[in-house]
């Protein structure tokens, strides 16, 4: 087990004041504790959510290797703002920060590397709209990657978001069936890994509303829903309800569908993605 994990534990409980015991009441045995702080277990992501939760950290909390250095503090900060504008489709600003950061003369990582390339391929398919560009570039770059790596879970989602919005649909089929496949095995421990798992479901969910396959797209969403709670994460709980009324106006139960989009219109607010409550304030006065 990760030694940074046994220390992180113990030194946060100490901070707090707790025993062992106080820490364990209602999540798990004394001796667990114990063995989590010498190193001797691993724990579930269940049980180390829990954890997290009682000690009032996030999971990256036990896992993020203390750096001092300026230059991965940057691109820390960079990467925030780019999920932020990711998830609000705002690629002219996604665009505005990369050509920003790319200006700079730094030695990156390899992970930090593939990670530019990523958003430039994302810079290049929505924003420049030079898709057969962003996909040969995104297919490279995903070559580089065993498949069991978290950035080639990113990469290829991304990808297969490209194969079906040029109407690649075999490609689509054939990489989206192999993500699904390795989500559902993934141990999430890491909220990277929680919101990657998130992001790759929704990304199911909606296109199983596209192929009309209302039955199926109601169960996995409301089941991604469930996962959302369950972590206490709110990344893409609002579009995926935004998502439930949309697939739910195919069946009879208006009020229901209305409840949905509501919700989303909520979360929205909160992430004051203002664009979104607009889009949903008139959507829902126009057929409601």
């Amino acid at each position: 087990m990760s030694t940074l994990l046994a220390s992180r534990l113990k030194q946060r409980r100490k901070e707090l004041k707790l025993s062992q015991k106080e820490l364990a009441d209602g999540i798990c045995k004394q001796g667990q504790i114990s063995r989590l702080e010498n190193g001797e277990y691993t724990p579930g992501s269940d049980l180390l959510h829990d954890l997290a939760k009682r000690l009032k950290v996030s999971m990256d909390y036990f896992f993020d290797e203390e750096n001092n250095s300026i230059r991965n503090s940057e691109l820390l900060d960079f990467k925030n703002l780019s999920k932020k504008f990711i998830l609000y489709r705002n690629y002219e600003s996604l665009r505005y920060i990369y050509e920003l950061e790319n200006a700079k003369k730094h030695q990156l990582s390899l992970s930090d590397k593939m990670y530019m390339e990523w958003i430039h391929s994302l810079i290049q398919f929505y924003y420049y709209e030079k898709k057969d560009k962003a996909i040969d570039q995104l297919e490279e770059t995903l070559s580089q990657f065993k498949k069991t790596d978290i950035n080639y879970l990113r990469l290829a989602n991304t990808l297969s978001n490209y194969y079906y919005e040029v109407n690649e649909l075999e490609k689509f089929e054939v990489i989206n069936k192999d993500l699904i496949l390795k989500v559902s095995s993934i141990q999430i421990v890491t909220v990277e890994e929680l919101e990657l798992v998130l992001k790759i479901k929704y990304n199911f969910c909606r296109h199983l509303w596209l192929k009309k396959d209302i039955e199926s797209a109601i169960k996995e969403t409301t089941e991604t829903i469930e996962q959302c709670k369950k972590y206490s994460s709110t990344y893409h709980l609002a579009d995926l309800y935004c998502l439930l009324g949309n697939i739910s106006e195919s069946l009879s139960n208006k009020k229901l569908t209305k409840e949905y989009f509501e919700t989303a219109k909520f979360l929205y607010d909160l992430d004051n993605n203002q664009q979104m409550v607009l889009n949903i304030e008139h959507y829902i006065m126009d057929n409601y």
